[in-house]
């Protein structure tokens, strides 16, 4: 007959399955951005491409890793509720790989910083505080490793503080850094095309690193917090999908070009055909005429001056341009 579980029980044995399965849930994400960007990866530089496959290669070890712990605890040791607090292979799973998988992606928003803004230092100020959550991540999963350094991980909590509040710096200063860009490349007025890939990138830049960022500070709040209260497991509903969320928004980066290159290409085309048959069209009706014109405006959008010209040339009500953003 079972022992009775204790009143904290849902605390310790609920999270670590809720992370293994938001986990496994982005890693299936994942495998769709990285089958995506392998059809289009050939235009890409070779260090690119290779540190794609590298993030992927971590983030399979990763989720191999935390489905051995799961059925550790689950499965191999069910009903034996001390199991649930041995570590296992999670101080592998855990800081070790998201410290690489965070080092990693930041450097690459880093050397976007570097080229969009002809930034030297403050690309190089990212890069050394996402240095530091590295180096402090990868040893705070050595030390709480039973097989390594056996300690526990509340005499090591003020490093693993520094790998998620250095984390998080990163990722602020590299968001902060991209919404100044946002803002000085508005005031030079730059308009059209050129405006519209470079407004995309940025914004887009700024939304990812505004969520992981968020993610990392909720995690050491959640874990700050769980440790006022021994025994619980909250931490591991968030830490399992750290690692997945800078992955996927790295990917998310990269695939984007993808889908607004093909675009731009259906403007093109629609534009070459709008002036080859411009006779045939005559005959059409001004009413006509506008609903094509607008119908092309919402669905494929095409630069804001292209649209003011439009609606010159017909009489259409100017579009506003956030209605296009």
């Amino acid at each position: 007959m079972a022992s009775p579980l204790p009143d904290n029980a849902p605390l310790v044995l609920g999270p670590p399955l809720v992370g293994a399965v938001l986990n496994w849930f982005f890693y299936g994400i994942l495998v769709v951005q990285y089958l995506l960007y392998l059809n289009n990866a050939h235009k890409d530089k070779t260090w690119l491409r290779t540190v794609v496959h590298f993030l992927f290669l971590l983030d399979t070890t990763q989720s191999i890793l935390i489905t051995r712990d799961t059925f550790s605890w689950y499965v191999y040791n069910f009903g034996n509720y001390g199991a649930s607090f041995e570590l296992g292979v999670s101080g592998i799973n855990g800081p070790f790989l998201d410290s690489i998988i965070m080092f990693t992606a930041q450097l690459v928003y880093c050397w976007r910083l570097w080229v969009l803004g002809g930034w030297r230092i403050l690309p190089g100020v990212c890069a050394a505080v996402a240095f530091v959550s590295c180096i402090s991540g990868i040893l705070f999963g050595l030390a709480v490793q039973p097989e390594i350094g056996g300690a526990k991980s509340n005499q090591f909590f003020p490093v693993e503080e520094l790998w998620l509040f250095s984390g998080a710096v990163a990722d602020i200063l590299i968001a902060c850094s991209v919404a100044y860009l946002v803002l000085k490349y508005r005031r030079r007025g730059l308009t059209g095309t050129a405006m519209l890939k470079m407004k995309r990138v940025l914004i887009l830049t700024l939304e990812t690193n505004i969520l992981t960022a968020a993610v990392v500070i909720t995690l050491v709040t959640i874990k700050f917090l769980t440790t006022r209260f021994a025994g619980t497991k909250l931490h591991l509903a968030f830490g399992d999908t750290i690692g997945k969320m800078y992955s996927n928004s790295f990917m998310v980066l990269l695939n984007q070009r993808t889908y607004y290159n093909t675009h731009s290409h259906a403007n093109i085309k629609l534009r070459t055909l709008s002036s080859t048959s411009q006779g045939s069209r005559k005959g059409l009706s001004s009413h006509n005429q506008i609903a094509v014109e607008v119908s092309v405006i919402r669905f494929e959008e095409p630069p804001f001056d292209q649209v003011a010209s439009i609606g010159q040339r017909t009489g259409a009500p100017m579009v506003k341009r956030e209605n296009m953003a």
